[in-house]
């Protein structure tokens, strides 16, 4: 696992995005997670290739587990 460095700033902006998402119901479907991961080295890593999920990406998904190139299509 490496530590993926956003500043200050990108972490906080994530941390509103994600929690502007919060419901109940959004608990139960990753946003308490992705809450969790924001705070640990994983956050913005790729769980398939271990590289970085770009800051962009998470801003319109901040969810995302997975850069765009290891997301299954549909």
């Amino acid at each position: 696992m490496r530590y993926h460095y956003f500043t200050i700033e990108q972490r906080e902006t994530l941390s509103r995005v994600i929690h502007r998402m919060m419901s109940s119901e959004d608990r139960t479907n990753g946003v308490g997670s992705a809450l969790a991961r924001l705070r640990s080295p994983d956050y913005g890593v790729c769980e398939v290739c271990q590289g970085d999920v770009p800051f962009v990406r998470l801003l319109g998904d901040p969810l995302a587990r997975r850069c765009r190139r290891c997301e299954p299509s549909p």
